[in-house]
């Protein structure tokens, strides 16, 4: 019984050490994914997807930052394969609450492909959104 005991910590640790820690890459070539048209009216797309959850969305406030070619790349468990590409625009966002006042501005990001908001992002997910290594928009 001891022997168990102590041959099972170092499997654990064999195991754990035997994983990979490089970050996963994209199985497509990146070169080759279709992010779809710059979205020109972008602004207008942003306050439109919005408009169906703000309780107010005509007093809404908004900052726009200028969008970038994208994609989003699931774990390692799921093979960091690329799920999603488009072109992700970042936004701070003021909107009133149920009592009228504004709650704090919010850092958040949307993915648009094809005129269509496709994805909705909190902060901690834009930070792991890959850029397209091209220049691409105007």
């Amino acid at each position: 019984m001891r022997r168990c005991v102590m041959f099972v910590p170092s499997v654990c640790l064999f195991l754990i050490a035997a994983c990979e820690t490089r970050p996963p890459t994209p199985s497509a070539p990146v070169a080759s994914i279709d992010y779809g048209p710059y979205p020109q009216n972008f602004e207008q797309i942003v306050k439109d997807h919005f408009a169906k959850s703000l309780l107010e969305p005509a007093s809404a406030q908004y900052r726009f930052g200028r969008p970038f070619a994208g994609y989003t790349v699931a774990g390692p468990l799921l093979g960091g394969k690329v799920q999603e590409a488009g072109y992700f625009v970042e936004i701070w966002l003021k909107a009133k609450d149920r009592t009228g006042g504004y709650l704090p501005e919010q850092r958040l990001g949307v993915l648009i492909k094809n005129g269509e908001v496709l994805m909705e992002l909190r902060e901690m997910e834009l930070e792991k959104v890959k850029r397209a290594p091209a220049s691409r928009g105007p």
